[in-house]
């Protein structure tokens, strides 16, 4: 008998591990869908460009049929609230790639959120998403998909359950995003999550079968509706919404001499080594200027009794440091 038990806990154990739950369908406690209309939303894509994949992964036809409903164009703008039809299809394994009019940038929770068509809770047509601040080295976000690989989700099969899956576009239905939070990425090589100018979008193919199936950052096998062997099938894209964005003010450029303390600040702060007769500015990180003057001298004072707590940003010229308010 207790050998029995320590059996079943250690099966409990690998199989608790296997099935991590995360947040479920929107109106669920917890739910952390972003909606198409949330206060939060300070910018759109402004142009996408879609590579299309198959209807079909297993065809291997001489001229095998690719995803064709919708234009590029889909991608551009606010989401869609309730018309399906107002999305661009991306096929098995098909790309699309977002750029921003200004870079998105890493701040309080999610950054960023991408929307679906989906017509239900349970039919989820998934995809990765990766994140790039050159367009040329993309980082993708990793991914969990938990749903079992013991039968094929079938083509219009309506009985996913969200709350297996993680970091993974489509996991809501039409009008509600996917969050992601670039500080989940902030170790990566060559990757600036300050300054992401560019989200790809990869179709997970949603077989089961080891030839042409997707893996997730667990080594998982993604299982989502397949075969959507129609020219409509694959990761429906309807828009990607920015919730933080990079101020316009703010510049990467650093200046050694210049220095801010005590930084955290509370009453006052106090600059030195500031270049006599350049013009300083402090803004919030909204690119409201909230102080401003002309450098008498190399050291001064600065009162921020007057201000709320947060970051905000001292600017001289085209140097830019970071002053946190307590």
């Amino acid at each position: 008998m207790k050998r029995f038990l320590i059996e079943a806990l250690m099966l409990f154990a690998v199989c608790g591990a296997a099935t991590a739950q995360f947040d479920g369908a929107v109106g669920t406690t917890g739910c952390k869908a972003i909606q198409y209309n949330d206060s939060r939303i300070v910018n759109w894509a402004t142009s996408c460009t879609v590579y299309r994949g198959l209807c079909k992964i297993d065809d291997t036809s001489a001229n095998p049929a690719r995803a064709s409903f919708g234009s590029d164009t889909a991608g551009i703008g606010p989401a869609t609230a309730s018309n399906t039809m107002a999305a661009v299809s991306l096929g098995d394994s098909g790309v699309a790639v977002l750029t921003f009019e200004t870079p998105i940038a890493d701040g309080e929770g999610p950054d960023f959120a991408v929307y679906e068509n989906g017509f239900g809770d349970g039919f989820l047509e998934l995809a990765f998403v990766e994140v790039s601040s050159d367009g040329q080295r993309f980082v993708r976000f990793p991914a969990t998909s938990n749903t079992p690989t013991t039968s094929q989700v079938g083509s219009f099969a309506n009985n996913m359950d969200p709350t297996l899956m993680n970091n993974l576009a489509g996991k809501y239905r039409i009008g509600w995003g996917t969050p992601f939070d670039l500080n989940e990425l902030r170790d990566s090589a060559g990757l600036d999550i300050n300054n992401i100018t560019h989200v790809r979008l990869v179709d997970c193919i949603g077989t089961i079968d080891p030839q042409y199936c997707t893996y997730d950052a667990h080594g998982n096998i993604v299982n989502d509706p397949y075969p959507t062997a129609f020219n409509s099938g694959g990761y429906d894209l309807t828009g990607v919404a920015v919730l933080h964005q990079r101020s316009a003010c703010i510049t990467v450029a650093d200046l050694d001499n210049v220095k801010v303390f005590p930084n955290p600040c509370r009453d006052f702060v106090q600059l030195s080594g500031m270049p006599i007769g350049e013009e300083y500015r402090i803004y919030d990180l909204c690119g409201k200027t909230v102080a401003t003057g002309i450098c008498q001298s190399n050291s001064f004072c600065i009162s921020t009794q007057a201000l709320q707590q947060g970051v905000y940003v001292l600017k001289i010229g085209r140097v830019a440091k970071k002053i946190v308010k307590k």
